[in-house]
Protein backbone atom coordinates (compact mmCIF):
# COMPACT_ATOMS: atom_id res chain seq x y z
CA UNK A 1 0.00 0.00 0.00
CA UNK A 2 3.22 2.64 0.56
CA UNK A 3 4.17 2.08 -2.83
CA UNK A 4 0.76 2.36 -4.20
CA UNK A 5 -0.07 5.50 -1.81
CA UNK A 6 3.43 7.19 -3.31
CA UNK A 7 3.18 7.03 -6.76
CA UNK A 8 -0.25 8.16 -7.12
CA UNK A 9 0.76 11.14 -4.76
CA UNK A 10 3.92 11.63 -7.20
CA UNK A 11 2.14 12.06 -10.14
CA UNK A 12 -0.82 14.17 -8.98
CA UNK A 13 1.35 17.03 -7.72
CA UNK A 14 0.34 20.31 -8.67
CA UNK A 15 2.08 22.57 -10.92
CA UNK A 16 3.52 19.05 -12.33
CA UNK A 17 1.09 19.02 -14.62
CA UNK A 18 -2.03 17.90 -12.35
CA UNK A 19 -4.91 19.79 -10.84
CA UNK A 20 -5.24 20.67 -7.39
CA UNK A 21 -8.25 18.18 -6.83
CA UNK A 22 -5.97 15.54 -7.44
CA UNK A 23 -3.01 16.55 -4.80
CA UNK A 24 -5.88 16.99 -1.99
CA UNK A 25 -6.74 13.19 -2.86
CA UNK A 26 -3.34 12.57 -1.87
CA UNK A 27 -3.80 14.26 1.45
CA UNK A 28 -6.64 11.74 2.08
CA UNK A 29 -5.01 8.58 0.83
CA UNK A 30 -1.57 9.61 3.15
CA UNK A 31 -3.96 10.02 6.11
CA UNK A 32 -5.45 6.43 5.21
CA UNK A 33 -2.12 5.20 4.58
CA UNK A 34 -1.15 6.47 7.95
CA UNK A 35 -4.46 5.20 9.44
CA UNK A 36 -3.48 1.50 8.16
CA UNK A 37 -0.05 1.96 9.64
CA UNK A 38 -0.94 2.75 13.21
CA UNK A 39 -3.58 -0.36 13.06
CA UNK A 40 -0.43 -2.64 11.58
CA UNK A 41 1.58 -1.97 14.04
CA UNK A 42 -0.99 -2.00 17.01
CA UNK A 43 -1.39 1.85 17.68
CA UNK A 44 -5.06 2.86 17.96
CA UNK A 45 -3.65 6.21 17.77
CA UNK A 46 -1.62 9.03 17.62
CA UNK A 47 -2.02 9.48 21.29
CA UNK A 48 0.60 6.26 21.84
CA UNK A 49 4.08 6.79 21.42
CA UNK A 50 5.76 10.28 21.69
CA UNK A 51 3.25 11.43 18.74
CA UNK A 52 1.96 15.08 19.69
CA UNK A 53 2.92 18.81 19.00
CA UNK A 54 5.89 19.55 20.84
CA UNK A 55 6.83 23.58 20.67
CA UNK A 56 10.15 25.37 22.34
CA UNK A 57 10.36 26.43 25.09
CA UNK A 58 13.36 28.14 27.00
CA UNK A 59 14.16 30.46 23.88
CA UNK A 60 16.26 33.35 24.17
CA UNK A 61 14.41 36.80 24.92
CA UNK A 62 16.28 37.87 21.94
CA UNK A 63 15.15 35.57 19.68
CA UNK A 64 13.40 36.29 16.73
CA UNK A 65 12.31 32.80 15.45
CA UNK A 66 11.04 29.63 17.56
CA UNK A 67 10.44 25.97 16.43
CA UNK A 68 7.19 23.62 17.14
CA UNK A 69 7.33 20.07 15.61
CA UNK A 70 4.20 17.94 14.95
CA UNK A 71 5.64 14.49 15.67
CA UNK A 72 3.89 11.35 14.08
CA UNK A 73 5.00 8.02 15.50
CA UNK A 74 3.87 4.98 13.84
CA UNK A 75 5.59 1.24 14.86
CA UNK A 76 9.14 1.63 14.20
CA UNK A 77 9.35 4.56 11.52
CA UNK A 78 8.06 8.33 12.46
CA UNK A 79 7.99 11.71 10.22
CA UNK A 80 7.27 15.04 11.57
CA UNK A 81 6.16 18.26 10.23
CA UNK A 82 8.62 21.64 11.11
CA UNK A 83 6.90 24.90 12.03
CA UNK A 84 8.32 28.17 12.08
CA UNK A 85 7.22 30.75 13.37
CA UNK A 86 8.25 34.86 13.52
CA UNK A 87 8.52 36.07 16.86
CA UNK A 88 6.64 39.53 17.19
CA UNK A 89 6.94 42.91 19.73
CA UNK A 90 3.36 41.17 20.76
CA UNK A 91 4.86 37.66 21.14
CA UNK A 92 7.62 38.81 23.82
CA UNK A 93 4.37 38.63 25.99
CA UNK A 94 1.94 36.66 24.15
CA UNK A 95 2.61 32.65 22.92
CA UNK A 96 4.59 33.34 19.59
CA UNK A 97 3.02 30.34 18.35
CA UNK A 98 -0.27 31.72 16.29
CA UNK A 99 -1.30 31.00 13.18
CA UNK A 100 -0.44 34.28 11.61
CA UNK A 101 3.13 34.15 12.82
CA UNK A 102 3.77 30.94 11.32
CA UNK A 103 6.06 31.75 8.05
CA UNK A 104 6.50 28.41 6.82
CA UNK A 105 6.21 24.57 7.43
CA UNK A 106 8.29 21.53 6.39
CA UNK A 107 6.80 17.86 5.89
CA UNK A 108 9.71 15.56 6.98
CA UNK A 109 10.03 12.33 5.12
CA UNK A 110 9.57 8.87 7.42
CA UNK A 111 12.15 7.51 8.89
CA UNK A 112 13.42 4.64 11.76
CA UNK A 113 12.46 5.86 15.24
CA UNK A 114 14.89 3.78 17.77
CA UNK A 115 12.38 2.58 20.11
CA UNK A 116 15.25 1.47 22.55
CA UNK A 117 17.13 4.62 22.66
CA UNK A 118 14.08 6.98 22.15
CA UNK A 119 16.03 8.62 19.07
CA UNK A 120 15.29 9.69 15.28
CA UNK A 121 16.42 11.17 12.06
CA UNK A 122 14.46 12.70 10.04
CA UNK A 123 15.46 14.05 6.26
CA UNK A 124 13.67 16.98 5.17
CA UNK A 125 13.69 17.34 1.34
CA UNK A 126 15.84 20.16 -0.28
CA UNK A 127 14.06 23.26 -2.03
CA UNK A 128 14.94 25.74 -4.43
CA UNK A 129 15.87 28.08 -1.68
CA UNK A 130 17.18 25.53 0.88
CA UNK A 131 19.09 22.45 1.14
CA UNK A 132 18.21 18.99 2.15
CA UNK A 133 18.26 19.33 6.45
CA UNK A 134 18.03 16.64 9.13
CA UNK A 135 15.83 16.92 12.11
CA UNK A 136 17.67 14.99 14.57
CA UNK A 137 16.61 14.25 18.01
CA UNK A 138 15.61 12.13 20.89
CA UNK A 139 13.02 12.18 23.66
CA UNK A 140 14.36 12.28 27.50
CA UNK A 141 12.57 10.66 30.38
CA UNK A 142 10.30 13.06 31.03
CA UNK A 143 9.08 12.99 27.31
CA UNK A 144 10.66 16.17 25.99
CA UNK A 145 11.71 16.68 22.49
CA UNK A 146 15.50 17.53 22.59
CA UNK A 147 16.26 18.30 18.98
CA UNK A 148 18.36 20.42 16.15
CA UNK A 149 17.69 21.02 12.54
CA UNK A 150 20.65 20.55 10.33
CA UNK A 151 20.93 21.64 6.56
CA UNK A 152 23.70 19.81 4.52
CA UNK A 153 26.65 22.20 4.47
CA UNK A 154 26.27 24.01 7.52
CA UNK A 155 28.94 25.54 9.21
CA UNK A 156 28.09 26.55 12.62
CA UNK A 157 26.42 23.94 14.86
CA UNK A 158 22.68 24.71 15.00
CA UNK A 159 21.30 25.46 18.23
CA UNK A 160 20.10 22.69 20.63
CA UNK A 161 15.99 22.87 20.63
CA UNK A 162 13.81 21.83 23.94
CA UNK A 163 10.33 20.96 22.89
CA UNK A 164 7.72 20.51 25.04
CA UNK A 165 4.73 18.61 24.61
CA UNK A 166 1.52 20.74 23.90
CA UNK A 167 -0.73 18.19 22.71
CA UNK A 168 -1.71 14.68 22.11
CA UNK A 169 -2.58 15.34 18.89
CA UNK A 170 -0.31 16.25 16.32
CA UNK A 171 -1.48 18.91 13.66
CA UNK A 172 -1.18 17.31 9.69
CA UNK A 173 -2.05 20.71 8.39
CA UNK A 174 0.72 22.13 6.29
CA UNK A 175 0.02 22.82 2.79
CA UNK A 176 3.32 24.37 1.24
CA UNK A 177 3.09 25.07 -1.91
CA UNK A 178 5.90 23.32 -4.01
CA UNK A 179 9.02 24.71 -6.11
CA UNK A 180 7.99 25.00 -9.82
CA UNK A 181 9.74 23.54 -12.57
CA UNK A 182 10.37 25.43 -15.84
CA UNK A 183 13.04 24.84 -18.59
CA UNK A 184 14.75 28.11 -20.78
CA UNK A 185 15.13 28.10 -24.07
CA UNK A 186 18.07 30.06 -25.36
CA UNK A 187 18.20 27.86 -29.14
CA UNK A 188 15.07 28.43 -30.00
CA UNK A 189 15.96 30.21 -32.88
CA UNK A 190 18.73 29.35 -35.37
CA UNK A 191 20.76 32.59 -33.94
CA UNK A 192 21.41 33.93 -30.36
CA UNK A 193 23.77 36.45 -30.54
CA UNK A 194 24.25 39.97 -30.04
CA UNK A 195 26.88 41.77 -32.41
CA UNK A 196 30.13 42.76 -30.35
CA UNK A 197 30.52 46.18 -31.77
CA UNK A 198 27.06 46.87 -29.61
CA UNK A 199 27.79 45.23 -26.78
CA UNK A 200 30.02 42.03 -25.53
CA UNK A 201 28.77 40.28 -23.24
CA UNK A 202 30.59 39.67 -19.76
CA UNK A 203 29.13 36.54 -17.18
CA UNK A 204 25.13 36.54 -17.85
CA UNK A 205 23.12 35.40 -15.07
CA UNK A 206 19.25 34.21 -15.49
CA UNK A 207 17.12 35.76 -13.32
CA UNK A 208 13.26 35.48 -12.47
CA UNK A 209 12.52 39.08 -12.25
CA UNK A 210 9.00 39.97 -10.04
CA UNK A 211 8.21 42.97 -11.11
CA UNK A 212 5.47 45.63 -9.71
CA UNK A 213 3.87 48.40 -7.49
CA UNK A 214 4.02 48.91 -4.08
CA UNK A 215 1.61 51.60 -2.17
CA UNK A 216 3.74 54.43 -0.19
CA UNK A 217 2.60 57.17 1.45
CA UNK A 218 4.22 60.17 0.36
CA UNK A 219 2.37 63.34 1.78
CA UNK A 220 -0.62 62.28 2.86
CA UNK A 221 -1.31 60.89 -0.73
CA UNK A 222 -0.26 57.09 -1.90
CA UNK A 223 1.58 56.79 -4.34
CA UNK A 224 2.28 53.24 -6.41
CA UNK A 225 6.74 52.63 -6.24
CA UNK A 226 7.53 49.87 -8.99
CA UNK A 227 10.09 47.30 -7.48
CA UNK A 228 12.35 44.49 -9.45
CA UNK A 229 13.20 41.78 -7.52
CA UNK A 230 15.64 38.86 -9.25
CA UNK A 231 14.86 36.07 -7.44
CA UNK A 232 16.12 33.16 -8.27
CA UNK A 233 18.96 33.81 -10.01
CA UNK A 234 21.83 31.60 -12.14
CA UNK A 235 24.56 32.13 -13.30
CA UNK A 236 25.11 31.19 -17.22
CA UNK A 237 28.01 28.69 -17.42
CA UNK A 238 30.80 29.20 -20.50
CA UNK A 239 30.71 26.60 -22.60
CA UNK A 240 27.28 25.43 -21.77
CA UNK A 241 24.69 28.05 -22.03
CA UNK A 242 26.75 31.17 -22.59
CA UNK A 243 29.19 31.28 -25.49
CA UNK A 244 31.77 33.82 -26.08
CA UNK A 245 32.96 32.98 -29.40
CA UNK A 246 29.79 33.83 -30.51
CA UNK A 247 28.84 36.75 -27.98
CA UNK A 248 25.26 34.39 -27.64
CA UNK A 249 23.46 32.59 -25.61
CA UNK A 250 22.58 28.62 -26.37
CA UNK A 251 21.32 25.32 -25.15
CA UNK A 252 18.73 25.41 -22.28
CA UNK A 253 18.40 25.08 -18.68
CA UNK A 254 16.33 23.91 -15.90
CA UNK A 255 15.34 26.16 -12.96
CA UNK A 256 13.01 25.94 -9.81
CA UNK A 257 10.94 28.47 -9.07
CA UNK A 258 9.86 28.73 -5.67
CA UNK A 259 7.38 30.96 -4.19
CA UNK A 260 7.89 34.34 -4.16
CA UNK A 261 8.42 36.13 -0.53
CA UNK A 262 6.14 38.41 1.12
CA UNK A 263 7.70 41.47 -0.22
CA UNK A 264 6.85 40.44 -3.30
CA UNK A 265 3.34 39.68 -3.33
CA UNK A 266 0.89 41.99 -3.76
CA UNK A 267 -2.91 42.13 -2.53
CA UNK A 268 -5.41 41.81 -5.19
CA UNK A 269 -9.30 40.79 -3.52
CA UNK A 270 -8.60 37.71 -0.67
CA UNK A 271 -5.34 36.92 -1.97
CA UNK A 272 -1.91 37.88 -3.03
CA UNK A 273 0.05 37.59 -6.61
CA UNK A 274 3.02 38.35 -8.37
CA UNK A 275 4.14 38.51 -11.98
CA UNK A 276 7.79 37.80 -13.05
CA UNK A 277 9.75 37.91 -16.09
CA UNK A 278 12.26 35.58 -17.38
CA UNK A 279 15.53 37.55 -17.94
CA UNK A 280 19.08 37.57 -18.36
CA UNK A 281 21.41 40.60 -16.54
CA UNK A 282 25.04 41.13 -17.87
CA UNK A 283 27.11 40.79 -14.38
CA UNK A 284 30.33 42.61 -13.86
CA UNK A 285 31.40 39.83 -11.62
CA UNK A 286 32.29 36.20 -12.74
CA UNK A 287 31.45 34.72 -9.59
CA UNK A 288 30.09 35.44 -6.10
CA UNK A 289 26.02 36.28 -4.98
CA UNK A 290 24.56 38.30 -7.53
CA UNK A 291 23.43 40.93 -6.89
CA UNK A 292 21.98 43.64 -9.36
CA UNK A 293 23.96 47.03 -10.54
CA UNK A 294 20.66 48.61 -12.91
CA UNK A 295 23.13 51.69 -14.11
CA UNK A 296 26.16 49.67 -14.46
CA UNK A 297 24.67 46.07 -15.55
CA UNK A 298 21.82 45.78 -18.36
CA UNK A 299 19.00 43.31 -19.36
CA UNK A 300 20.36 41.59 -22.48
CA UNK A 301 17.59 38.97 -23.14
CA UNK A 302 14.15 38.12 -22.29
CA UNK A 303 10.88 36.26 -23.01
CA UNK A 304 9.42 39.59 -24.67
CA UNK A 305 8.96 40.72 -28.29
CA UNK A 306 8.06 43.83 -29.57
CA UNK A 307 4.80 44.04 -31.78
CA UNK A 308 0.65 43.05 -31.84
CA UNK A 309 -0.04 39.32 -32.29
CA UNK A 310 -2.90 38.92 -34.80
CA UNK A 311 -4.68 36.45 -32.01
CA UNK A 312 -4.78 39.99 -29.55
CA UNK A 313 -8.63 40.89 -28.75
CA UNK A 314 -9.22 43.80 -30.81
CA UNK A 315 -10.23 46.47 -28.07
CA UNK A 316 -6.81 45.91 -25.99
CA UNK A 317 -4.31 48.11 -26.98
CA UNK A 318 -0.98 45.97 -27.16
CA UNK A 319 2.42 47.17 -28.82
CA UNK A 320 3.89 44.19 -27.01
CA UNK A 321 4.02 40.51 -26.01
CA UNK A 322 5.54 37.33 -24.48
CA UNK A 323 5.88 34.90 -21.38
CA UNK A 324 5.79 35.33 -18.02
CA UNK A 325 5.21 34.10 -14.81
CA UNK A 326 1.86 34.13 -13.10
CA UNK A 327 2.01 33.68 -8.96
CA UNK A 328 -1.79 33.38 -6.78
CA UNK A 329 -1.42 32.54 -3.54
CA UNK A 330 -4.70 31.47 -3.10
CA UNK A 331 -7.13 30.30 -6.05
CA UNK A 332 -7.71 33.06 -9.32
CA UNK A 333 -11.33 33.39 -8.37
CA UNK A 334 -10.11 35.12 -5.06
CA UNK A 335 -8.36 37.77 -6.71
CA UNK A 336 -10.66 41.15 -7.47
CA UNK A 337 -13.36 41.17 -9.91
CA UNK A 338 -10.99 43.85 -11.86
CA UNK A 339 -7.91 42.01 -11.96
CA UNK A 340 -10.09 38.92 -13.01
CA UNK A 341 -11.35 40.67 -16.12
CA UNK A 342 -7.32 41.15 -17.21
CA UNK A 343 -6.70 37.45 -17.27
CA UNK A 344 -8.19 35.30 -20.58
CA UNK A 345 -9.01 31.70 -20.57
CA UNK A 346 -10.56 32.30 -16.60
CA UNK A 347 -12.76 29.45 -16.64
CA UNK A 348 -10.71 26.99 -19.23
CA UNK A 349 -7.74 26.95 -16.37
CA UNK A 350 -7.00 25.31 -13.04
CA UNK A 351 -7.90 27.56 -10.29
CA UNK A 352 -5.98 26.39 -7.69
CA UNK A 353 -2.14 25.83 -9.48
CA UNK A 354 -0.73 28.60 -7.83
CA UNK A 355 2.09 29.15 -10.70
CA UNK A 356 1.05 29.37 -14.17
CA UNK A 357 3.31 29.63 -17.51
CA UNK A 358 1.40 32.81 -19.40
CA UNK A 359 1.35 34.83 -21.98
CA UNK A 360 1.47 38.54 -21.46
CA UNK A 361 -0.03 41.37 -23.92
CA UNK A 362 1.44 44.77 -22.87
CA UNK A 363 1.34 48.42 -23.51
CA UNK A 364 4.64 49.83 -23.13
CA UNK A 365 5.15 49.20 -19.61
CA UNK A 366 1.41 48.10 -18.83
CA UNK A 367 0.04 44.47 -18.80
CA UNK A 368 -3.09 45.03 -20.24
CA UNK A 369 -4.13 40.99 -20.67
CA UNK A 370 -2.88 37.51 -19.56
CA UNK A 371 -3.42 34.67 -21.19
CA UNK A 372 -3.58 31.14 -18.73
CA UNK A 373 -3.26 27.96 -19.46
CA UNK A 374 -5.61 25.72 -19.98
CA UNK A 375 -6.18 22.78 -17.30
CA UNK A 376 -3.84 19.69 -17.69
CA UNK A 377 -5.15 16.99 -19.30
CA UNK A 378 -4.49 13.50 -18.87
CA UNK A 379 -1.90 11.93 -21.24
CA UNK A 380 -1.29 15.77 -22.74
CA UNK A 381 2.06 17.11 -22.21
CA UNK A 382 2.35 20.08 -19.72
CA UNK A 383 4.60 22.85 -21.79
CA UNK A 384 6.80 24.24 -19.26
CA UNK A 385 10.02 25.52 -21.91
CA UNK A 386 9.87 29.15 -21.99
CA UNK A 387 12.14 30.85 -25.34
CA UNK A 388 14.42 33.52 -24.28
CA UNK A 389 15.76 35.27 -27.23
CA UNK A 390 18.70 38.43 -26.47
CA UNK A 391 17.83 41.94 -27.72
CA UNK A 392 19.46 45.22 -27.16
CA UNK A 393 16.04 47.02 -26.16
CA UNK A 394 16.99 47.49 -22.94
CA UNK A 395 20.85 48.19 -23.12
CA UNK A 396 20.91 51.75 -22.33
CA UNK A 397 18.34 51.96 -20.28
CA UNK A 398 19.18 53.13 -16.17
CA UNK A 399 15.30 52.04 -14.89
CA UNK A 400 13.69 48.86 -15.54
CA UNK A 401 10.36 49.75 -17.85
CA UNK A 402 9.37 45.63 -18.08
CA UNK A 403 5.24 45.70 -18.50
CA UNK A 404 3.93 44.84 -15.04
CA UNK A 405 0.20 44.11 -13.95
CA UNK A 406 -1.10 46.86 -12.07
CA UNK A 407 -3.58 45.89 -8.93
CA UNK A 408 -5.81 48.56 -9.41
CA UNK A 409 -8.46 49.10 -11.11
CA UNK A 410 -8.46 50.78 -14.85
Amino acid sequence: MAQVNQKMCAADQPGRGYSADTAKRCVLLGALFLGCLLLATGCPSFEDGYSGTYREVDFAPNQDEVIAVDFFRFGTDARAIVRYYRRTASSAIDSPFLAQNQTRCAWTKADQFDEDALRFSLPIPPSARRPQANVIGAFDKDAVMIARVVEDGQQEVPRELKLALVSTRPNANCVAIEDFFVRAVFDEQESNTLAIARYELRYPVLAIMWVGVEPVQRDGAVLFVAFNRPEPTVRLDAGRNFSSEINGLQGSLALLIPQPSDRILVRSGNTRYALAHFVVIDDREAEGRFSWDINEEPIVATALQRGRREDVPEDIESNGWGKAVLFVEGKLSELDDNLQLRLDGLEQSDDNAHFYIVDVFFYNDEVALVRLPQRPQPNKTVQRRVPIQLTETYLDRREVLLPRLFPYNY
